[in-house]
């Protein structure tokens, strides 16, 4: 028989990081995109479109990651939450058999 054991301050702990790691993914992603664009004027015409092309695409993505991120994030929430719920209510449960 498996033996599941759910730890809040872990979860708590997870959930504070990946709220900081998508903060550090966007600040990573607006800092890159200033170096690169500080150099676009020295770019040669067709090197400085096929940048922008692949900035458009760059961008969709990266605009998905904190998305994703955020969503495991809720998910996460959503099963401490569910833990903490079904725990008050095994408790609720075994002191009123108890009388």
């Amino acid at each position: 028989m498996s033996d599941y054991r759910f730890d809040f301050n872990v979860a708590d702990l997870t959930l504070d990081e990946m709220h900081a790691i998508n903060g550090r993914v966007k600040t990573a992603l607006a800092d890159m995109e200033r170096q690169v664009e500080t150099t676009l004027a020295d770019w040669t015409g067709a090197a400085r479109e096929a940048y922008y092309a692949a900035k458009a695409e760059w961008n969709q993505q990266a605009q998905q990651m904190p998305v994703y991120l955020e969503a495991g994030r809720q998910t996460l929430l959503s099963i401490s939450d569910n833990y903490g719920t079904t725990e008050q209510r095994a408790q609720q449960i075994w002191n009123n058999s108890r009388g």
